[in-house]
C-alpha cells in the first residue's frame, strides 16, 4: 500500500478467498476426520473381539469370515481416511490456484503501470518481493490449518470422556453409612434401562432384613440381577426409593455404601496379580495372617499351597491358571476378608462341576454365617434353606414364601422346581 494503494489492494482481494477455502475445507476434513476415528475404533474392535474369542473361531471354523469382517472394517476406515486426504490435498489446491491467479493478475497490472510509466520497474519488483514474503505465510496457514482439523477431531473424541462426570462428582450424598443393622427397603421401585422401553423392574416392594437370606429366583430376564445391582448404586431407580434402615440409600455416599456390600458372582473378576493380592483386593491394609485365615475359610487354603509359589503365584489375566471352582472360592476369601454385612451371590455355583459345587457351597456356608445375604440362583436346591424366596417375572414379584409354602402353592415356583427335578413329558 506505501509503494502503490492500487496494486496493494489487488494483492489482498485473494486472501478472503484463501479464508473461505480454508474454513469451507476445513470443516469438511474434520468431519471426515471424525468419521476415520470412528471407523478406526470399529476396526479395533472387531480386532479384540476375533482375538478374545479365537478359540472359538478356530473351534467352529470360521477363520475366513472373521478375516472377512476384519478387512471390511479395515476397508471403511481406509475408504474414509482417503476421503479425508482427497480434501486436504484439494484444500492445498486451491490455495495454490489462489495463490497463482493473484500473482498472474498483480504481475499483469503491474506490467501495465511501468509501460504507462506510472511505476518504475524497480517499485514493481520491490513490490513483487513484499507481496511472495507476505503469500508465503498464508500458503503455510493452509496446511496447518488441516493438521489443526484433524487433531480437533481427535480432541473431540478425547474430551467427550474426559467431560463425562465420575460417580463421585455427580452423586448428591452426604452422609456416611454406618454398619448396616436393621433392613434394606425396596419402597415401590421401577427401573428402566434408556434402550428398553419396558421396564426391567415394575413396582418392587420389599424388605430385607438384617441378618435375613433372601433368594430371588426367576427365568431369565426377569430382572433379578438388575434388582441387586440397585442396592450398590450400579444404577438409580427410575422411580420410587431404596432405603436402608429407613433412610434413602441417595443420601449416603457412594463409597459408605460400597464397602457394606459384598459381592460374588458367576463371572468371577481376577486380576493378573498374586493370589495374595487378589484376595486382598479392597483390603491393602490386611495383613498375611487375615489373608490366610479368610482362605481358609473359603476352602482355599490348600490348593494355593500347591501352587508353584504358594500365595505370590501370578493367577494370570482373569485368573486364567485356575480352574472355576478355584477362582470362585479365591472371590468367597476375598468378600471374607471384607466383612461386609450385606452380601449378594448372584449365581456364584451355576457354572461348576458338581464336586467343585460342593466345596463352594462348604465356603459360601461360612461366608454367610451372621450375613445379611441376597442369593440369585438358577439351581433351587441350593437355596430350600433361604428365609424367604422371591419369584420374580417380568420385572415383577409374583410369589413369596419359604421353600416349602411355594411348593403347596402350586405356583411358578413349583413349577420351576418341577422342571429341575422331575422328568418333562414330551409336548
Amino acid at each position: 500500500f506505501y509503494q502503490n494503494w492500487r496494486l496493494g489492494s489487488l494483492s489482498v482481494i485473494v486472501i478472503p478467498l484463501a479464508v473461505f477455502t480454508m474454513v469451507r475445507m476445513g470443516k469438511r476434513l474434520r468431519a471426515l476426520a471424525a468419521s476415520g476415528q470412528e471407523r478406526m475404533g470399529d476396526m479395533a474392535s472387531t480386532l479384540q473381539e476375533t482375538l478374545s474369542g479365537i478359540r472359538m473361531v478356530k473351534a467352529y471354523g470360521r477363520e475366513e469370515s472373521e478375516a472377512a469382517r476384519f478387512q471390511q472394517s479395515n476397508r471403511s476406515f481406509l475408504s474414509t481416511t482417503m476421503k479425508a486426504i482427497q480434501v486436504s490435498s484439494l484444500g492445498s489446491s486451491h490455495m495454490e490456484v489462489i495463490g497463482v491467479v493473484g500473482v498472474a493478475a498483480i504481475i499483469w497490472y503491474g506490467g501495465f503501470l511501468v509501460i504507462n510509466g506510472s511505476m518504475t520497474p524497480g517499485e514493481f519488483f520491490s513490490f513483487l518481493t513484499a507481496m511472495f514474503m507476505a503469500y508465503t505465510p498464508i500458503r503455510k496457514l493452509s496446511g496447518s490449518n488441516n493438521l489443526i482439523q484433524q487433531a480437533l477431531a481427535a480432541a473431540e473424541r478425547v474430551f467427550g470422556v474426559l467431560d463425562l462426570k465420575t460417580e463421585q462428582e455427580a452423586e448428591k450424598g452426604r452422609l456416611e453409612l454406618p454398619r448396616i443393622a436393621q433392613s434394606v427397603t425396596f419402597d415401590d421401585v421401577t427401573f428402566h434401562y434408556e434402550s428398553q422401553s419396558v421396564p426391567a423392574l415394575k413396582d418392587i416392594n420389599l424388605t430385607i432384613r438384617a441378618g435375613e437370606m433372601v433368594a430371588l429366583v426367576g427365568s431369565s430376564g426377569s430382572g433379578k440381577t438388575t434388582l441387586v445391582n440397585l442396592m450398590p448404586r450400579f444404577y438409580e431407580p427410575t422411580a420410587g426409593r431404596i432405603l436402608i434402615d429407613g433412610i434413602d440409600i441417595l443420601s449416603y455416599t457412594l463409597r459408605s455404601i460400597r464397602s457394606q456390600i459384598g459381592m460374588v458372582s458367576q463371572d468371577v473378576v481376577l486380576f493378573d496379580d498374586s493370589v495374595r493380592n487378589n484376595i486382598a483386593f479392597g483390603r491393602e491394609d490386611a495383613t498375611d495372617e487375615e489373608i490366610v485365615q479368610a482362605a481358609r475359610l473359603a476352602y482355599a487354603h490348600d490348593f494355593v499351597e500347591r501352587l508353584p509359589e504358594g500365595y505370590r503365584t501370578v493367577v494370570g489375566e482373569k485368573g486364567v491358571k485356575l480352574s472355576g471352582g478355584e477362582r470362585q472360592r479365591l472371590a468367597i476369601a476375598r468378600a471374607i476378608l471384607r466383612d461386609p454385612p450385606l452380601l449378594i451371590l448372584d449365581e456364584a455355583t451355576s457354572a461348576l462341576d458338581t464336586e467343585s459345587e460342593r466345596v463352594v457351597q462348604l465356603a459360601l456356608t461360612n461366608l454367610m454365617k451372621n450375613r445379611t445375604t441376597v442369593v440369585i440362583a438358577h439351581r433351587l436346591s441350593t437355596i430350600q434353606q433361604a428365609d424367604r424366596i422371591m419369584v420374580l417375572a417380568r420385572g415383577s414379584i409374583v410369589e413369596v414364601g419359604t421353600h416349602d409354602e411355594l411348593l403347596r402353592r402350586g405356583g411358578q415356583y413349583q413349577r420351576l422346581h418341577a422342571m429341575q427335578f422331575q422328568d418333562i413329558p414330551d409336548a
